[in-house]
């Protein structure tokens, strides 16, 4: 794929007049604490490569990393062309001392977490500033208003919120005006994006969506007889670990022979039906090497036949 592409790949964001490539680079896997040999080299690698292959999306978090190290690679690996890139960044959660998950929807913790993501990112601003998830021990409303107010202080050019529901993503909104809502979804969970596409649509809103290849199971990479390392935390989840993984497996079957026919991978195929699915506007990808990202990037200039598109969508109702 060359550098000068058209813009054909690109979507608004919400009402935003930022106009985003509907394949969006996820800087989790950078951050080293699921994924398994992770380089800052290869990283930054990846991130230009992504650049390179038209992608203009960047998602990153204040968690990614026990130190920021996802916002650090993505620094570096920008450099002197951060006007290419649009970043959004998601506040609200850290890790402790004991290296576990703290979600902090304080205000005050808000204001902190999008003050040090600009020090890390090296940059006056980001693009979209999400909340990361709803504080159970903190009112939605109070984080809605820290969120306006980072806006307002010109940190970042629009807010949005992420793993929230219905009620949820409506009450932040009447709060602090929001361009997109992040949600899971893939072929194996389309409940999120089913529950909240009424209410994205109705306002204008984009669903910029993760879990799209699910943690790289719908990548097709994986034979059902793929032994795991044991210290490989996806094996925490339901669907890689008995009949799930097997039934699993049946889908990625048929898919693999999908994907033969018309001479694509099996990641491109699932992230292609992936963007044609009512409200999905963006498929957020994770990737730790550049040929994950140049392999997948790909799909958003693919255009399934209708045929094909129903015939993955029947064999999932099945």
């Amino acid at each position: 794929m060359p550098n000068q592409i058209d813009n054909a790949h690109l979507i608004r964001l919400g009402t935003s007049d930022l106009y985003v490539s509907r394949i969006g680079l996820g800087c989790w896997p950078m951050s080293g604490i699921s994924s398994l040999g992770v380089t800052d080299e290869q990283s930054v690698a990846t991130i230009r490569a992504a650049l390179d292959q038209g992608i203009n999306f960047f998602d990153t978090a204040y968690s990614y990393g026990y130190d920021g190290r996802s916002d650090r690679v993505l620094s570096q690996a920008l450099g002197q062309q951060r006007s290419r890139a649009i970043i959004a960044h998601k506040v609200g959660t850290h890790w402790n001392a004991q290296k576990q998950r703290v979600v902090d929807g304080r205000p005050e913790t808000l204001l902190q977490h999008a003050k040090e993501c600009l020090e890390r990112l090296g940059t006056d601003y980001v693009d979209v500033m999400y909340l990361h998830c709803p504080d159970p021990k903190v009112p939605i409303e109070e984080s809605a208003g820290a969120i306006k107010e980072i806006c307002r202080r010109g940190w970042a050019r629009y807010a949005a919120v992420s793993n929230v529901t219905l009620e949820e993503a409506n009450t932040f909104a009447t709060i602090c005006p929001i361009v997109a809502i992040q949600p899971y979804f893939n072929m194996f969970q389309q409940e999120a994006v089913e529950e909240l596409q009424p209410f994205a649509t109705h306002n204008h809103l984009s669903m910029v969506c993760y879990w799209i290849l699910m943690k790289g199971l719908l990548s097709g990479h994986m034979a059902r007889d793929h032994v795991f390392d044991p210290t490989d935390r996806r094996l925490s989840y339901p669907i890689f670990q008995g009949q799930a993984w097997q039934d699993a497996q049946d889908v990625l079957d048929h898919l693999r022979r999908i994907a033969n026919e018309i001479d694509i991978t099996v990641s491109q195929l699932v992230v292609a039906w992936s963007l044609t699915r009512p409200g999905v506007s963006v498929a957020l990808l994770g990737a730790k090497r550049p040929e994950q990202i140049i392999e997948s990037a790909q799909a958003m200039y693919m255009k399934l036949v209708p045929e094909c598109i129903d015939e993955i969508t029947n064999r999932l109702q099945t």
